[in-house]
Formats: C-alpha cells, structure tokens, sequence
C-alpha cells in the first residue's frame, strides 16, 4: 500500500473521515449484512449478489468497503475480490485469501490498469465522489470489454423529493437526521435522475442494461422507477 498524506493535509481525505466517523457512531462499526438481506431481492446488493451467485470465478472490483458481510458472501464466488477505498475500513479483520485491499482516493485515477475487471460494484459510492464524469469513465476504463457494472445511487426524481422541494424542503437522498450529525446529505455531493445515469453512462461507453428497486414494495416501483424508488441500483456493461 502507498502511503497516505496526514489527513490535516488532505481536504478530501478529511471529509471521507469525517463521514467515516459518523457511520461509526451510528451503527458501532458493525458493518455486517447478512446472506438474507441480499438474497431478498430488493437490497441495493441483490443484482450483484445474484449476478456472482449465477457466474462464479470473476475477477470482481468493489469501490468503497461495503461490510464485512458483502466480503464474506461475495469473495467466495469470485476468482478474486478487490476493494479500493479511501480509508482502511477493515482494521483488524480478516481477510480472505482471494481479497486484496487498496488504499487510494477514487477522486484521482483508479490505481488498476485498462480493463482489468470482470464485474466492478459501486453501492452508494459515486454520489460522495467529487466528480461523476470521472467516476464513470475510470470505472469504464479500468472494466474488461464485456464486464458488469453494479451501480446504486440515489434518486433526486423519486417522488419523496419532489415532495420535498413542493414543500420548500431541501431533497433529502440520505438519512433524515443528516443536519443534526453535521453531515451534509449524508455527505452527498451530487444528485442524480434516472435519466443522468444513463447519458452519464453513455458518454462513458459503458450501456444501461437493467434496473433494480430497492427497498419495500419492489412489485410497485418497478412500474415507473424514476419517479417510486428513492434509490436504484443500475446494471451497466461496457
């Protein structure tokens, strides 16, 4: 791993920390989902799960660390699991032998060469990225030909934020309580419609070729995604 300069000295470092912090006090660190909730069909890494479970032996990056639970029901199916975060969200945890942690802030260029991935999964990532342009074209280039992208990103459209600016209200694409944990959105820096995502996808070569509701009620928001889910989950190839 490369060394990483002192968090004083990195803004963008400092405010992936920041958010690091929250999530911990929240929910203890536990980062743990279990085999149920993915096997539902309606968590954010249900199409991911299912895609890996049906196609074992692919070489498989996941931007952002997304639990220990992912890695444990993931990394099995998978020739190998890379993870490149921002921050060393393991510690101490082991690790199995097929996974491979990288240190690296995805604002700058992915640390991998072209087309190095089988299947590359962003859950909630890309929208606490600086630059989406550049997210989706470093996720394109470094994707084989072929390659299945995972990504879950929140739904400015949906009609709980409509509902939001109707009434004057900020669009709210994280957590209810994000004021008061001094997190902005939940550390969301971008918005996103359904739309966006696919001209976001196309200007990057890769092709949108699915939608997954997620939450409660999955028959319902499949009739109109755009407007029912407040987050989907896209499946891209490239």
């Amino acid at each position: 791993m490369t060394s990483q300069p002192a968090p004083s000295d990195d803004p963008a470092r400092r405010f992936y920390e920041r958010s690091f912090a929250a999530q911990l006090e929240r929910d203890g660190g536990a980062f743990s989902i279990s085999r149920a909730a993915f096997e539902s069909g309606n968590h954010r890494y249900s199409a991911a799960y299912e895609y890996l479970c049906d196609n074992p032996g692919k070489h498989v990056l996941e931007m952002g660390y997304g639990g220990n639970g992912v890695v444990e029901n993931f990394a099995p199916h998978c020739a190998k699991y890379e993870i490149v975060d921002i921050i060393d969200r393991f510690a101490n945890e082991g690790r199995p032998d097929n996974l491979a942690v990288h240190i690296a802030n995805l604002d700058n260029r992915f640390p991998f060469e072209d087309a190095r991935f089988d299947v590359v999964i962003a859950m909630m990532v890309i929208e606490h990225l600086y630059d989406p342009f550049h997210a989706f074209a470093e996720v394109a280039r470094v994707a084989k030909p072929g390659a299945r992208i995972f990504v879950n990103l929140p739904n400015v459209g949906s009609i709980r934020c409509r509902l939001d600016l109707l009434l004057g209200r900020l669009p709210n694409t994280s957590t209810a309580s994000w004021f008061d944990q001094r997190e902005w959105d939940g550390g969301h820096l971008h918005y996103f419609t359904v739309d966006s995502v696919r001209r976001l996808a196309e200007v990057s070569g890769l092709r949108l070729v699915g939608q997954r509701a997620v939450g409660a009620m999955p028959a319902l928001k499949r009739l109109r995604p755009s407007l029912l889910c407040h987050e989907i989950t896209y499946v891209l190839e490239k």
